[in-house]
């Protein structure tokens, strides 16, 4: 096993090599990118060194909880790595006996009927639905409707008041300007009498 681990950890190391002399230009902004990557992953470790031992730690701990409990190191690794319960599928060549198969159908068959029952409930009550949402649709228009003639009526009306209101202001505006002259002439003639 260890042989093959260093055989392909060589391979992989002449691949990348070979990769980055044939392709200078790309491995270049490629390393860049990963050197950007970690300084930005180092400089949050060093900004916040807490969290990160912690969560080492905690996986360490996790780890060594496991493993005293009997599980080899790869389970132990596995369950603190995924914080999952590891279960064993039983492999393709195992079938399930013919117990659990006609459980299985019956169980799978109970789900269905009930479904069924409850589309069959719920497309009973649909037409009756239907037709309140349709009524329902044509008062709400009709008020929408009547309620737009009133608000046009009602702008109408204003427009009107408003209308006689500027006109009301001028003609007492220009009665106003009439008095006023009226009493200078009036003034005058008192002085000439």
């Amino acid at each position: 096993m260890m042989k093959r681990i260093v055989i392909v950890t060589v391979c992989l190391a002449a691949a990348v090599g070979v990769g980055a002399r044939e392709y200078l230009g790309d491995f270049e902004q490629y390393t860049t990118g990963v050197q950007k990557f970690l300084q930005r992953a180092s400089d949050g470790i060093e900004a916040n060194p807490i969290p990160v031992a912690l969560a080492i730690g905690t996986f360490l701990l996790t780890v060594v909880y496991h493993k005293a409990k009997g599980k080899s190191l790869r389970e132990s690794v596995e369950v603190a790595a995924t914080r999952v319960t590891v279960v064993n599928m039983p492999s393709k060549g195992e079938a399930d006996n013919a117990v659990v198969q006609r459980a299985k159908a019956r169980a799978m068959r109970t789900q269905l009927i009930a479904d069924q029952i409850g589309l069959e409930n719920r497309s009973r009550k649909l037409p009756e639905a239907v037709v309140k949402a349709e009524q329902d649709s044509c008062y709400t228009e009709k008020a929408l409707a009547d309620a737009k003639r009133q608000m046009a009526e009602k702008q109408k009306a204003h427009d009107e008041a408003t209308a006689k209101l500027e006109a009301l202001r001028k003609e007492k505006a220009l009665g106003e300007a009439e008095l006023a002259e009226i009493d200078v002439e009036l003034k005058k003639l008192a002085e000439v009498v």
